[in-house]
Formats: C-alpha cells, sequence, structure tokens
C-alpha cells in the first residue's frame, strides 16, 4: 500500500465533504485547501488537478479498506467472523465509495483506463482475501459452497448490489447488516 502523508488525507478528507456537499464541478481547489487549512498552492503540490484528486482519493479509499480487512482479521480462528469483520468493514468504507464513484461520473475526459488497472489490483487483492476466508471455511466444513470461488461472487455481488441499491435508490431502505447475514446463512447452506 502507498504511504500517504498527513497532509492528502487531510486533502481527501475536505474535498470528500465539499464534493458531497456542492457536488464535483461546483467546489473549487480555494475550496477545498481553505476547508483544509492549507493554501491552494499545496493542494497543486499534491495533485495536478480536482480529477486526479478524485482519482487518488478512491484508490486510498479501496486501499484502506482493504488494509483494514486484512489487519482486522488477523489473529481470528472462525471463518464465519472473519467473513462478518470484512463485511462490516465493507458495509462502512462501502458508502464512501460508492459516492466517491458516483462523483467521478460527473468529471468529463476523466482517464478511466489509468485508474481501471489501479482499481483492479485492489479489487483483486480483495477477491483473493474473501476466496482464501471462505475456503477456509470450506475446509472447516462451515461452509457449505461448491467452490469458493461461487462464494466469494455470491458474497461480493450481494454486498455490491445491496449497496448500490441502498445508494441510489433513495426511497427503498436497504438493511446492510440483514444482507450480511443473509449471504452468511446461504454460504453456510
Amino acid at each position: 500500500m502507498k504511504e500517504y502523508r498527513n497532509k492528502e488525507v487531510l486533502i481527501f478528507q475536505s474535498a470528500w465533504e465539499l464534493f458531497s456537499e456542492k457536488g464535483f464541478h461546483d467546489t473549487t481547489i480555494s475550496e477545498i485547501a481553505k476547508k483544509t487549512g492549507i493554501g491552494k498552492g499545496t493542494v497543486y503540490e499534491y495533485f495536478k488537478s480536482k480529477e486526479e484528486l478524485v482519482q487518488k482519493m478512491i484508490i486510498f479509499n479501496l486501499e484502506n479498506a482493504h488494509e483494514e480487512s486484512v489487519c482486522s482479521i488477523k489473529g481470528i480462528e472462525s471463518p464465519e467472523e472473519k467473513l462478518r469483520i470484512i463485511g462490516k468493514i465493507d458495509i462502512d468504507r462501502g458508502m464512501d465509495i460508492l459516492k466517491t464513484m458516483k462523483i467521478l461520473q460527473m468529471i468529463d475526459d476523466f482517464d478511466k483506463v489509468n485508474m481501471k488497472n489501479n482499481v483492479f489490483e485492489i479489487l483483486n487483492k480483495r477477491f483473493i482475501m474473501i476466496e482464501g476466508v471462505i475456503q477456509e471455511g470450506m475446509e472447516k466444513n462451515i461452509f457449505n459452497v461448491d467452490k469458493s470461488i461461487n462464494g466469494t461472487v455470491l458474497y461480493i455481488g450481494t454486498m455490491n448490489n445491496a449497496m448500490m441499491v441502498r445508494n441510489f435508490t433513495e426511497e427503498r431502505f436497504v438493511d446492510m447488516d440483514n444482507i450480511l447475514e443473509f449471504i452468511i446463512t446461504k454460504l453456510k447452506g
């Protein structure tokens, strides 16, 4: 994982708040700098543009969520409990990531190919981690699925779809904790 400097993280936090309140196009680098308590030039020392800031913010969010999951399940014996911990982190972090992706969609001429490779690498690590937990659960006769990859797709697909419904349809309420328990029940067979 890339090491982030404190100012970068503070800029991400300020930008996130402003983008969430005002939208991408109506937020200026000057406003981000002011909210962070630094000069506008300092923001440009870290990021060439708002587009680059958003790109790096997404990578930061994904890397942090993955690293938090890896650290949180160390020393946990039960694969079921590991999956529950990963799920809670996904729930806490997932909504922020979806909102950030929504901001990305507002950016014209954004270099999505460059970001695509970075995002894929992090998501692949996450996939492998979850598949390992499910495989461990299968070996301990806790999870009853035919292949660990199928259980991984069940987990990731259901969680991602439920978060999207929760985020993009304001009239519908999705209880993510119930969704997580539903997935675990299905994996147990």
